[in-house]
């Protein structure tokens, strides 16, 4: 009786075979490809021949990489993945900068004694997120976004409207047409016609009610204005605390070119003048940056900026300035209690936001909160002496009605009789979408949102007519 291994190779019985029916004996493969090498092609041939006799299929054994071999496969192949990246990128830089109408932006300011950091008279102002709006702008003699005051006479003899705030007011994000005064006497004209309503504008970015209390005293007064209208922002309450506006500005906190408000010696809140050394109180500009790509990179690159805006990177730049600024900050004598109770270094200004929604935030947030309730008095003070009314326009980042931060702020206005707009609640009664009050990739008003919060303010005006009669009277 033939031996198994016979009957299954036809009677041909190798001279090695595994235990395994159709196996080859390993060393045997290994001694035949080893005549020539495992390559070469008469060894192949040996080793097909081989398993042909065997009754086998053959297969080659798997290639042998040497370590060079290894390192030039991951060099060229990470060489050309490079490439692909930064012709990729440089395709997207130049696709974005032209179809861009100018790549950076222009934001000249000049230092007015006794009144801070405004805009230069009658200057070119260019702002762009690179996503949403390009626009070029000019200032009026007074240095604000605006048209040309109106004559003092001719706005004394109308219901005049003074809108107060920052760069919400100030509105570089949209042509002149679109802003909340053009818009509100357009639609007064036409709707109300008796009140015979006339709008003027003060805003700067990045400034509190403490910073605006200067531009009321020196512009908008000449004026005689009927309704003030302060527009209260996400940011305000922390824009009226020096050390936390030095945290988001980098002026030093007691280098800052607004009026600030400040505690005496008998802890008595009282109104500092803007300082004339800004320039030589700065906290640390931003963190060193051994590589001037990645500088350019995080400051310039039109393309990176929309990568980043559509991926929701965080603009690693900013966040690591506030933390060099805030760590500088309490190291600053006088300054060591801002950390109590938080850690400055771990926020952005936005979380710096939150703090405020809290029922006991850190004593340096209380004082924020101190320190705006002082510039709301002013404000009541000045529109009393003035005859004129006092509201605060909210705008839609102060959220809806109930919302803990606009409740803050409207339990402050209601303890001195100020009325609050809130121009969430105006959007959601029309039937709006809250999001289309802002860019897609900025949160400040877009055209939408300036529309909404004049109309907003017109329903005010319609429901209390007596501001305009009262100063019709006087």
């Amino acid at each position: 009786m033939k031996d198994k291994r016979e009957r299954l190779t036809d009677g041909r019985a190798p001279a090695r075979m595994s235990d395994r029916a159709f196996g080859v004996d390993v060393r045997d493969q290994r001694r035949v490809a080893g005549r020539r090498g495992p390559y070469a092609r008469g060894a192949v041939a040996d080793q097909r021949t081989a398993s042909a006799d065997f009754g086998f299929r053959y297969y080659p054994p798997p290639p042998h990489y040497g370590f060079r071999r290894i390192f030039a496969i991951i060099w060229w192949n990470t060489l050309f993945l490079c490439a692909g990246l930064l012709l990729v990128g440089l395709a997207g830089e130049a696709l974005f900068r032209l179809r861009a109408p100018f790549a950076e932006s222009s934001l000249p300011t000049v230092f007015v004694p006794g009144i801070g950091l405004i805009r230069p008279p009658e200057t070119e102002v260019r702002l762009t997120n690179g996503f949403d709006f390009w626009t070029i702008s000019t200032t009026n003699s007074w240095g604000f976004l605006d048209r040309e005051p109106v004559n003092a006479d001719v706005a004394a003899a109308s219901c005049h409207v003074a809108l107060i705030g920052d760069s919400f007011v100030e509105a570089l994000e949209v042509p002149l047409e679109d802003k909340i005064q053009v818009r509100l006497e357009e639609m007064a004209a036409t709707e109300l016609p008796d009140l015979d309503v006339t709008a003027s504008a003060y805003g700067i970015r990045s400034t509190g009610q403490t910073h605006q209390l200067a531009w009321y005293d020196e512009y908008a007064r000449r004026l005689r204005p009927s309704l003030v209208v302060l527009v209260f922002v996400i940011n305000d309450f922390a824009d009226n605390s020096p050390a936390l506006y030095a945290m988001r500005t980098g002026y030093g906190p007691d280098g800052i070119p607004y009026s600030t408000a400040r505690r005496s010696a008998d802890r008595v809140v009282h109104l500092r003048s803007p300082s004339p050394d800004f320039e030589g109180d700065r906290l640390s500009p931003s963190p060193d940056y051994p590589l001037v790509v990645r500088h350019w990179l995080n400051a310039d690159s039109l393309f990176v900026h929309w990568l980043g805006a559509k991926l929701g990177f965080m603009d690693i730049e900013r966040i690591e300035r506030l933390r060099a600024r805030a760590e500088e900050l309490v190291r600053r004598p006088g300054y060591e209690s801002m950390a109590d109770g938080w850690e400055p270094s771990a926020n952005s200004d936005v979380v710096m936001s939150e703090f405020f929604r809290r029922p006991d935030p850190p004593p340096v947030f209380q004082e924020a909160l101190a320190f705006t309730a002082f510039a709301l008095d002013e404000f009541v003070d000045r529109a009393e002496l003035d005859g004129a009314e006092l509201v605060i326009l909210a705008s839609h980042r102060m959220g809806p009605s109930g919302d803990p931060l606009f409740e803050r702020m409207a339990d402050m206005a209601r303890e001195r009789g100020i009325p609050v707009i809130n121009q969430w609640d105006y959007v959601a009664r029309q039937g709006g979408r809250i999001e289309d009050a802002r860019f897609a990739h900025d949160v400040h008003w877009s055209a939408q949102g300036h529309q909404w919060a004049a109309e907003a303010l017109l329903e005010w005006l319609r429901e209390n007519p007596q501001v305009c009669d009262a100063a019709s009277a006087a």
